[in-house]
């Protein structure tokens, strides 16, 4: 073999591993933690969005979060978010040759998370993909890196993606009463069903004292029972729906009927809530059982709030214990 060929040969090993270093060489200036947010408590606002023009934006409010300046967030959703945002890290890096198809994904379908302070400075933006292979991890690239990486949380496998919901519903509070004690001025619980009727009672407070009357039937002579009293109003501490049902193409039709019960709330500040139950179709309320509207074989109701502004789903073994009858507040054990 002549000379030039193996000069030839030996230039082309070298370039040969030069690459083979090149593309597979650790990012030396990578931590690890670059993704993450450490200190959460300094996030006051998210904002996720997509190139389909779905989004959705997270305020800090004095004690809650708001989903786009009109309901309240669901904290638990955000508390994840949150938890995430603070424990993001870099699982491994992305193979040279899956570069520029990962960013190309990223680019067309991926999800943009901007997290901001209270006074509106932006403190990351990131840029969520898909799931890494076997969906062990997720491709991420932050604003002002040119790498993406397969980013996780540690001691758990998962897509990140489905934390960064696109709908606003998904990310509404599905709090049907969340009012304290002493935050009530009066709550009226009625049946609809003519043996119920006289089941229905009403709260009210006089003079920091609450005061129980039935609504229809003889008036009872009895005092109600201080602590019975205070133990069902503490039951509209937090009564939260299942889901929200305001897409159901029959949710008109339900409520044409008469509802199982209605409850009616007044706060001390005159805000008002009204809430219809509706047993779901098939099936059935019970019948009376000493006194008792027995419900043992409702699961679930949908419930109408304020006259059909939202429509839920609700269990009854959340919500049974402020669906009670008017004896409950007499009777001795």
């Amino acid at each position: 073999m002549k000379k030039t060929s193996w000069i030839l040969l030996l230039i082309f090993a070298i370039l040969a591993a030069a690459t083979y270093f090149y593309l597979n060489k650790e990012d030396k200036t990578f931590k690890g933690d670059e993704f993450a947010i450490k200190n959460t408590k300094k996030i006051a606002k998210i904002v996720i969005w997509d190139k389909t023009k779905r989004r959705v934006t997270l305020t800090k409010e004095d004690d809650h979060w708001q989903v786009n300046g009109k309901h309240r967030a669901r904290q638990d959703a955000v508390d994840l978010l949150l938890k995430t945002f603070s424990s993001l890290h870099v699982r491994a890096m992305v193979p040279k040759a899956a570069e520029n198809n990962i960013r190309r994904n990223i680019n067309t379908n991926g999800i943009i998370s901007e997290i901001y302070d209270k006074d509106n400075n932006q403190l990351k933006v990131l840029y969520i993909g898909s799931g890494s292979q076997g969906n062990m991890g997720t491709y991420m690239i932050q604003k002002g890196s040119k790498y993406p990486y397969e980013v996780g949380i540690p001691n758990w496998d998962g897509v990140l993606a489905p934390q960064f919901m696109l709908d606003e519903v998904d990310w509404k509070d599905r709090g049907v009463f969340r009012y304290k004690t002493e935050e009530i001025k009066s709550v009226s619980l009625e049946y609809f069903q003519p043996d119920r009727k006289e089941l229905s009672f009403r709260i009210d407070k006089k003079d920091g004292k609450f005061q129980v009357q039935k609504l229809y039937g003889l008036p009872e002579k009895r005092s109600p029972i201080k602590a019975k009293t205070l133990y069902y109003l503490k039951g509209f501490e937090s009564l939260v729906a299942e889901a929200f049902e305001s897409k159901n193409p029959k949710r008109e039709s339900y409520t044409t009927v008469s509802p199982f019960c209605e409850i009616k709330l007044e706060t001390n500040k005159g805000e008002q809530k009204k809430v219809q139950l509706y047993p779901l179709p098939g099936r059935k309320t019970g019948e009376i059982n000493d006194g008792t509207p027995v419900r043992a074989n409702v699961e679930r109701y949908y419930a109408s709030i304020n006259d059909n502004e939202e429509f839920m789903l609700i269990q009854d073994r959340v919500f049974r214990r402020i669906l009670a009858p008017s004896s409950f507040f007499f009777d001795e054990e």
